[in-house]
Protein backbone atom coordinates (compact mmCIF):
# COMPACT_ATOMS: atom_id res chain seq x y z
CA UNK A 1 0.00 0.00 0.00
CA UNK A 2 1.10 3.37 -0.50
CA UNK A 3 2.57 5.36 1.99
CA UNK A 4 0.55 8.87 1.45
CA UNK A 5 -3.07 8.82 2.03
CA UNK A 6 -5.30 9.06 -0.71
CA UNK A 7 -6.56 12.58 0.51
CA UNK A 8 -3.82 14.53 0.14
CA UNK A 9 -2.46 16.29 -2.95
CA UNK A 10 0.30 14.44 -4.82
CA UNK A 11 4.02 15.83 -4.82
CA UNK A 12 4.44 18.07 -8.05
CA UNK A 13 6.09 16.42 -11.35
CA UNK A 14 8.44 18.39 -12.98
CA UNK A 15 8.96 19.82 -16.03
CA UNK A 16 11.80 18.97 -18.60
CA UNK A 17 13.92 22.09 -19.20
CA UNK A 18 14.06 21.47 -22.88
CA UNK A 19 10.40 22.11 -23.44
CA UNK A 20 9.26 23.73 -26.72
CA UNK A 21 6.35 25.81 -25.61
CA UNK A 22 7.35 27.51 -22.36
CA UNK A 23 3.89 29.37 -22.32
CA UNK A 24 1.92 25.88 -22.11
CA UNK A 25 0.48 25.05 -18.54
CA UNK A 26 2.14 22.04 -16.90
CA UNK A 27 1.01 18.28 -17.52
CA UNK A 28 -1.39 16.84 -14.68
CA UNK A 29 -0.72 13.65 -13.73
CA UNK A 30 -4.12 12.29 -12.90
CA UNK A 31 -4.66 11.40 -9.12
CA UNK A 32 -5.63 7.85 -8.91
CA UNK A 33 -7.42 8.48 -5.56
CA UNK A 34 -10.70 7.88 -7.85
CA UNK A 35 -9.83 4.27 -7.97
CA UNK A 36 -8.49 3.91 -4.75
CA UNK A 37 -11.14 5.03 -2.56
CA UNK A 38 -13.62 2.27 -3.30
CA UNK A 39 -11.07 -0.54 -3.32
CA UNK A 40 -10.23 1.22 -0.05
CA UNK A 41 -14.01 0.57 1.17
CA UNK A 42 -14.60 -2.77 -0.31
CA UNK A 43 -11.17 -4.13 1.49
CA UNK A 44 -13.06 -3.07 4.83
CA UNK A 45 -16.30 -4.65 4.37
CA UNK A 46 -15.17 -7.77 1.76
CA UNK A 47 -13.13 -11.01 4.20
CA UNK A 48 -10.49 -12.55 3.91
CA UNK A 49 -9.82 -15.24 0.73
CA UNK A 50 -9.18 -18.17 3.52
CA UNK A 51 -13.15 -16.93 4.58
CA UNK A 52 -14.47 -17.09 1.85
CA UNK A 53 -12.88 -20.42 0.83
CA UNK A 54 -14.09 -21.71 4.11
CA UNK A 55 -17.77 -20.47 3.54
CA UNK A 56 -17.31 -22.12 -0.23
CA UNK A 57 -16.36 -25.30 1.24
CA UNK A 58 -19.56 -24.84 3.88
CA UNK A 59 -21.90 -24.23 1.14
CA UNK A 60 -20.63 -27.18 -0.74
CA UNK A 61 -20.65 -29.56 2.21
CA UNK A 62 -24.68 -28.27 2.59
CA UNK A 63 -25.42 -29.31 -0.90
CA UNK A 64 -23.87 -33.10 -0.42
CA UNK A 65 -25.08 -33.48 2.65
CA UNK A 66 -28.65 -32.21 1.20
CA UNK A 67 -28.26 -34.02 -2.14
CA UNK A 68 -28.13 -37.60 0.06
CA UNK A 69 -30.70 -36.38 2.26
CA UNK A 70 -32.71 -36.47 -0.77
CA UNK A 71 -31.37 -39.45 -1.81
CA UNK A 72 -31.79 -41.68 1.03
CA UNK A 73 -35.59 -40.05 1.14
CA UNK A 74 -36.09 -41.21 -2.43
CA UNK A 75 -35.13 -45.25 -1.42
CA UNK A 76 -37.11 -44.95 1.62
CA UNK A 77 -39.98 -43.51 -0.10
CA UNK A 78 -39.66 -46.00 -2.97
CA UNK A 79 -39.27 -48.77 -0.81
CA UNK A 80 -42.33 -48.09 0.63
CA UNK A 81 -44.55 -47.57 -2.02
CA UNK A 82 -42.93 -51.09 -3.46
CA UNK A 83 -44.33 -52.68 -0.15
CA UNK A 84 -47.29 -51.10 0.27
CA UNK A 85 -48.45 -52.69 -3.36
CA UNK A 86 -47.16 -56.37 -2.18
CA UNK A 87 -49.22 -55.76 0.54
CA UNK A 88 -52.55 -54.74 -1.16
CA UNK A 89 -52.16 -57.03 -3.93
CA UNK A 90 -51.66 -60.07 -1.61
Amino acid sequence: MKTWAFWRAPAPTQQPSSSKTPDAPPAQKRDPAWIEVPLTLLSWFLPGSAVVVAAIGQFVLALVLLAVAVGVWLRLWRGRKRWRNRTNTS
